[in-house]
């Protein structure tokens, strides 16, 4: 895995235009080993949720999205257990970046955020992708923003990593959705 990291590296530098990426702290390796084909796991996205947040700008971005996560939270038959169900996560956050709602690329989105395939969304598995949001992008201003690049820059990528693995396994996995 280390090879492709480095492979995943190159590409980044040598992309028209060049992805300029964070490659040195705990939330930029976790999601360049992510892309490079290897899968976060449960006790990474444990110690990316312990990483202190500095920037009080960022701390209250943070809030605000943990904000909308519980208003969908409460909305479960088991509520604040600090993970969504898969309708729950697309509703409150996927929707604006996944047009269709069981379409596959969606499927294959949840399925790279389900760090320990439970068939949910855990709050420290989508912070994972805030964090690394907001700590590539520092001068990010906005919930809004941090979900963009989460998103189109973190999870997306993350989702066709797990196509491609899928499609190298000739197998179709998916989480099951509750």
């Amino acid at each position: 895995i280390g090879q492709k990291m480095k492979e995943k590296m190159l590409e980044d530098l040598c992309a028209v235009p060049p992805r300029k990426e964070e490659y040195m702290s705990s939330v930029g390796i976790a999601i360049l080993f992510d892309r490079a084909g290897g899968k976060l796991t449960e006790k990474m996205s444990e110690e990316i949720a312990g990483v202190e947040i500095h920037n009080l700008r960022h701390k209250e971005i943070i809030d605000e999205i943990r904000q909308e996560w519980d208003k969908w939270d409460v909305l479960e038959k088991e509520s604040n257990d600090d993970r969504l169900q898969f309708d729950s996560f697309y509703h409150g956050f996927m929707a604006p970046y996944f047009g269709c709602y069981r379409c596959i690329d969606t499927k294959y989105a949840l399925q790279a955020l389900d760090m320990d395939a439970d068939g949910y969304v855990d709050w420290n598995e989508f912070l994972v992708y805030i964090k690394w949001a907001l700590h590539q992008y520092p001068k990010t201003e906005t919930a809004d923003e941090v979900m963009t690049i989460a998103f189109e820059k973190g999870l997306i990528p993350a989702m066709r990593d797990e196509k491609l693995k899928a499609s190298q396994q000739g197998k179709v996995k998916f989480a099951e959705s509750r």
